[in-house]
């Protein structure tokens, strides 16, 4: 989907995507694009959630429901290897999949020096025009 948007600075600026729009009101939304993939269709929709029914999505009763759902919701999981790794292990139990936890290398593989041959030279003719 391609869709201009308004912008104080640039007049307009080209989007490109997925876009989810609503009234000031949230009484109506929508959801603009292409059809959505597993990876991204419950992002979206939690998005869609936040923007429509933000008070109650910020209920105590709502967060708790959201939670039971979504156990990592809320929670940043990138560049948190702990949060990341349960997350993994809790979604391989669920789905009753065998979860192996990545080993960390020993060391990073280090460059090693390669003997450089010198080329084959070959005279070149002195033409001058």
């Amino acid at each position: 989907m391609q869709i201009i948007k308004r912008d104080e600075e640039k007049g307009g600026v080209l989007r490109l995507g997925t876009e989810v729009v609503s009234d000031k009101e949230g009484t109506v939304a929508a959801l603009l694009g292409a059809s959505p993939g597993a990876s991204t269709a419950a992002p979206i929709m939690l998005h869609l959630m936040e923007k429509v029914f933000k008070d109650k999505v910020a209920s105590p009763e709502w967060q708790a429901k959201l939670k039971t759902i979504i156990p990592s919701y809320g929670t940043a999981l990138n560049g948190n290897i702990d949060a990341t790794e349960q997350e993994l292990e809790y979604t391989s139990r669920v789905l009753q999949l065998k979860y192996e936890k990545p080993q960390a290398p020993d060391a990073a593989p280090q460059a090693q020096p390669q003997a450089t041959s010198k080329p084959e030279s070959k005279p070149v003719a002195d033409i001058a025009l």
